[in-house]
């Protein structure tokens, strides 16, 4: 088979098994998001900008190389690549002996002038359509018949959640799942007839989680998963490393260091690393209308493969989430804001406010006010960005790094007072 149908093929099957839409829509968070996927169920690291390559949203001539290729088919499930296409070549053997002989349709009107046979077709059409449209509303599930609820077991990570649940009234032989949050590859089968199921939420933030009859969403809610203080993950294709806070902050610093690492089997100069620290909580009635957001950071990777030094700051809301992109100057074509429903690429648009130098410390002030978000970035205004009337509670923030970085200051403020300052003044 022709090697672009194939790689064609091999792209679509694994849009189709995230089902987050055509990857001509996705964001960088999303190819974050699936590198991240990738590399924990493969144990191969593939880089977010690789995968951008592979689908054409970064210009690139060369073909994928064996390992990408290979890497991709194994995460649908397939040996390799050459496994994957035969598929395309070979498909499932039928189980009919041979093709039958095909007769001639015999219904009288057929016989008839050529008035009837369009005649008989369009009430045959409107017969079907009818048919579909009455079986679209049957199959059309009333939420108010199914009940979903959940709550934690214990406070910080990793943390089970219990879920309560009622899907007795799903159609017979239905397919009930629970999907943790907005990855549909991680629902989880239960029993219409059971009332509980567990998961585990190894990473803290915000999660719809949702009760799914027959691939309809009956019923969904928030998972508000803390974090307990600063929350730390590591990523390389031999494995995946969680730290808590106590670990990973220092006094005025949360950082990785080298002897961190060896004690959890890393290299400190490992070229392959993903990084990411986390903040999640309540922070009571603190809101996007009203507030500041206020943060230093670096990247401080050092290897070869980061020389773009990729970075992002999430800002976590309720149901919905802000991306701040950051690399070093020369590399902003490949950054992509996310901005609650809207990915602005920096293919298409001037992001260079948001090249930085990782030498010092990178400001970050994000302020919500008058309906409007502002981006300042060491000092200067990077971005300003409608916010539709929103009014979510904020919940935390989540600092990405290819390789390492360090966070030096977080705050989460609004007029009235300071909801979060770290380092504890004294």
């Amino acid at each position: 088979m022709e090697h672009q149908t194939a790689l064609t093929a091999l792209l679509k099957a694994i849009e189709e098994k995230l089902q987050w839409g055509a990857a001509t829509g996705w964001s960088s968070y999303d190819f974050d998001t699936l590198a991240g996927q990738i590399l924990e169920r493969t144990k191969t690291n593939i880089s977010s900008n690789t995968l951008k390559r592979v689908w054409g949203r970064i210009k690139y001539d060369s073909s994928p190389s064996d390992v990408t290729l290979n890497t991709l088919a194994k995460f649908l499930g397939h040996t390799d690549y050459r496994a994957f296409k035969m598929t395309l070549t070979h498909p499932k053997a039928s189980n009919k002996k041979g093709p039958k002989k095909r007769t001639g349709f015999k219904w009288p009107p057929f016989k008839s002038r050529p008035s009837m046979i369009f005649a008989s077709g369009a009430i045959f059409m409107l017969i079907a359509l009818i048919a579909i449209s009455y079986s679209s509303k049957e199959a059309k599930l009333n939420p108010d018949d199914f009940y979903f609820t959940s709550r934690k077991v214990t406070k910080g990570l990793p943390n089970s959640v219990v879920f309560a649940y009622r899907a007795a009234s799903a159609p017979k032989n239905a397919k009930v799942e629970i999907q943790q949050s907005w990855d549909r590859t991680k629902r989880q089968t239960v029993k219409k007839n059971d009332s509980v199921a567990t998961s585990i939420y190894y990473d803290p933030g915000y999660f719809k989680a949702k009760l799914v009859v027959q691939d309809q969403v009956v019923k969904e809610h928030g998972v508000l998963i803390t974090s307990d203080g600063w929350w730390g993950k590591i990523q390389t294709p031999e494995k995946t490393v969680y730290l808590n806070d106590s670990s990973i902050t220092k006094p005025g610093i949360v950082a990785l260091t080298d002897s961190l690492l060896l004690q959890n089997g890393i290299p400190s100069k490992n070229e392959m690393q993903r990084t990411a620290f986390r903040y999640v909580d309540s922070f009571g009635d603190l809101r996007v209308n009203d507030l500041v957001v206020e943060t230093q950071f670096r990247n401080t990777a050092t290897t070869n493969l980061e020389v773009c030094q990729m970075s992002s700051v999430t800002l976590i809301m309720e149901g919905e989430a802000i991306i701040i992109p950051f690399s070093r100057m020369g590399c902003i074509s490949d950054l992509q804001l996310y901005h609650l429903n809207k990915g602005i690429s920096g293919k298409s648009n001037d992001l260079s406010k948001f090249g930085v130098d990782f030498g010092d410390w990178v400001t970050l002030r994000c302020i919500f006010k008058n309906d409007t978000l502002t981006i300042m970035i060491n000092g200067q205004q990077a971005i300003s960005l409608p916010m539709g009337g929103r009014i979510n509670k904020m919940h935390g923030l989540i600092y990405r790094f290819e390789g390492t970085g360090t966070i030096r200051s977080l705050s989460l403020k609004n007029e009235e007072k300071a909801y979060f300052d770290w380092p504890l003044v004294k």
